[in-house]
C-alpha cells in the first residue's frame, strides 16, 4: 500500500512508488537492490579513486628520490610526469580491457584510433596557411586543451566504426590480422599519401596547447594556487605532500578525465551491456540462441575502446608535445596496449592501469638506471619487461592484479586466524598447526598448477616445431 499521492506502478521485478510531493521515486524488489548495489559500488569505485590520485604523482616523485639516494644516485631517470603518462595509458587500456578482457576480442589496430586523435589535436591547434585565387590568410590554431580532446576523441570513434564494421565480421586470428592491417594502412598512409597533411617522418613538434578554460597555464605547477595546497595536521609534515611545485595543472586535468573514464566503464561493466559483453567473451554462440544480436554489442564495444584510445591519443600529444608516426600509429604501439592489459589483468576494471604502471615504469625510469656490469640499460628496458611479462603470465594468470588479490585475501585470513588464536589461546597452538599445513598445501597447489602450466606451454612450443610428438 503506497501512501496518499503515491502512484504504484508494478514492473517485473519490483513495484516503483512515485511520490507525488517530492517527484522522486524508490524502487523495491530485485531491481532496486541491484541498482542501490550498482551506486554503493559506483561510489566506492570513485571516492577510492579519487583518493589515491591525489597522492599518486608524490608517490613516485619521493619513491624515485628515495631509490636515488638508497642506490648512490645511479642515474635513474624518473620525472614528475611520469603520474600523467600512466594515468593517460590508464584511459587508454580501460578502454581496450572491455574490448579484450570481456568480449574477448584481441585488436592489433588500436593505434590507429591513438595516432588519429593525436594528430587530430596537433592540427587543430596549428597554424594553418590558406590562400585561394590570390587571397592568402593566416588561420589561428585552437589550442584549448578540452577543444583538442573533444575533436581528437571524436575523429577517432568515428573512425571506430567502419573499421570495427569491416573486421568485426572475421573472428579469431582473422580478426586481429584485420585490425593490424587497417592500422598498417594509417601508418603507410601517414608516411606517403598523407605526409602533406602529417608531415611525414616529421610528425609535430612542440604542439601549441593553450590555457584551461582561458584561466590557467597548462604547465603551471599545483602550488600557484595555494588553495590547493594539502593541510598539515599540528606540527606533523607529511614530507612528501606538503610541496606542489613538481605537480603540473596538466596532472589534474588527465587525473579528472581518468576518473570520468573508470566511472564511465564500471558503470558499463556493471550495467546488462557489461553482461552481455562478458557472455560474449565466454560462448558468443549463446547469446546469439536467445535472440540478441551479437554483431551489434561486439561493434559497440569495438566503438567504446575506439573512444578511450581516442582520448587517451589527445592527451598524450597535449602530454609530450610532439607526435610522429612510429610513436603514433606503427603497430608496436597496439602491441603495448595489449602487454600493458595482459599484464596488468584482463577482465577486471583496474587489472589494466597496473599493467599501465608496470610498463611505463620500467620504460621511464628503470630504462635510465645504470647496473655496475652491464652499465646503462636503455634501450634493454624491453628485454626487461619481456622477462617481467613472461613471468606474470606463466605464474600469474590473473595478471599483477590478480596476484595482489590474491595475496590480500591471504594475509585477510591470516589475520583472522591470529585474532582468533589471540581470543581462544587454549586452542590456538593445534588451530595454528592446522593453519600452517594448510598453507604448506595451498602453496604446494599453487606450486603444482605452475609447474603444470609452464609444462603444457613448453609442450605446446616444442609441438610447433616438430619435438616431442608434434607432426
Amino acid at each position: 500500500m503506497s501512501r496518499d499521492g503515491d502512484t504504484p506502478v508494478e514492473t517485473d521485478g519490483g513495484t516503483v512508488v512515485d511520490d507525488a510531493d517530492s517527484g522522486s521515486g524508490s524502487i523495491g524488489g530485485p531491481i532496486g537492490e541491484a541498482y542501490r548495489s550498482l551506486r554503493e559500488n559506483e561510489f566506492s569505485v570513485v571516492i577510492g579513486s579519487a583518493l589515491f590520485l591525489v597522492v599518486f604523482p608524490y608517490l613516485l616523485i619521493e619513491g624515485m628520490g628515495m631509490l636515488n639516494e638508497s642506490l648512490g644516485d645511479p642515474g635513474i631517470g624518473g620525472y614528475e610526469g611520469l603520474a600523467s603518462l600512466v594515468l593517460i595509458y590508464g584511459i587508454i587500456v580501460i578502454g581496450f580491457n572491455l574490448l579484450l578482457g570481456y568480449t574477448e576480442l584481441l585488436s592489433f589496430g588500436h593505434a590507429a584510433f591513438f595516432g588519429t586523435a593525436a594528430y587530430s589535436a596537433a592540427l587543430l591547434s596549428s597554424t594553418a596557411e590558406i590562400s585561394f585565387a590570390g587571397f592568402s590568410a593566416t588561420m589561428p590554431g585552437i589550442t584549448s586543451p578540452i577543444a583538442m580532446l573533444v575533436f581528437g576523441t571524436a575523429l577517432a570513434t568515428l573512425l571506430a566504426w567502419p573499421i570495427g564494421f569491416m573486421s568485426i565480421r572475421r573472428s579469431g586470428v582473422y580478426f586481429a590480422v584485420l585490425t593490424l592491417t587497417f592500422g598498417q594502412m594509417l601508418y603507410f598512409f601517414a608516411l606517403g599519401p598523407g605526409s602533406g597533411i602529417t608531415n611525414g617522418d616529421n610528425g609535430f613538434s612542440d604542439v601549441n596547447v593553450g590555457s584551461l578554460l582561458g584561466m590557467v597555464d597548462f604547465g603551471e605547477p599545483v602550488s600557484q594556487f595555494g588553495a590547493l595546497y594539502l593541510p598539515v595536521i599540528g606540527n606533523f609534515e607529511i614530507p612528501f605532500l606538503v610541496s606542489l611545485d613538481y605537480v603540473p595543472i596538466e596532472y589534474v586535468f588527465v587525473a579528472v578525465l581518468f576518473l570520468l573514464a573508470l566511472t564511465v566503464a564500471n558503470r558499463i561493466v556493471n550495467s546488462p551491456y557489461g553482461l552481455i559483453f562478458e557472455a560474449l567473451g565466454e560462448n558468443e554462440q549463446r547469446v546469439e540462441f536467445v535472440g540478441l544480436n551479437v554483431f551489434r554489442y561486439k561493434l559497440m564495444a569495438f566503438i567504446i575502446s575506439g573512444a578511450f584510445a581516442g582520448m587517451g591519443g589527445a592527451l598524450f600529444v597535449m602530454h609530450e608535445s610532439f607526435i610522429h608516426p612510429a610513436t603514433a600509429l606503427y603497430w608496436i604501439q597496439s602491441g603495448d596496449f595489449v602487454i600493458m592489459t595482459v599484464l596488468g589483468g584482463t577482465g577486471s576494471l583496474i587489472g589494466p592501469v597496473f599493467g599501465a604502471f608496470i610498463f611505463e615504469y620500467i620504460a621511464n625510469v628503470i630504462s635510465g638506471a645504470t647496473i655496475p656490469v652491464i652499465g646503462e640499460i636503455g634501450s634493454l628496458w624491453r628485454l626487461i619487461l619481456g622477462a617481467v611479462f613472461v613471468f606474470i603470465v606463466w605464474v600469474f594468470p590473473r595478471g599483477a592484479y590478480g596476484a595482489l588479490v590474491d595475496l590480500k585475501k591471504f594475509l585477510v585470513r591470516a589475520v583472522e586466524s591470529l585474532v582468533w588464536a589471540v581470543r581462544n589461546p587454549s586452542e590456538a597452538p593445534g588451530a595454528f598447526t592446522d593453519w600452517l599445513r594448510g598453507v604448506g598445501r595451498g602453496i604446494a597447489t599453487w606450486l603444482r598448477g605452475v609447474g603444470r602450466g609452464v609444462t603444457s606451454r613448453v609442450r605446446g612450443m616444442l609441438s610447433l616445431v616438430g619435438v616431442g610428438g608434434g607432426s
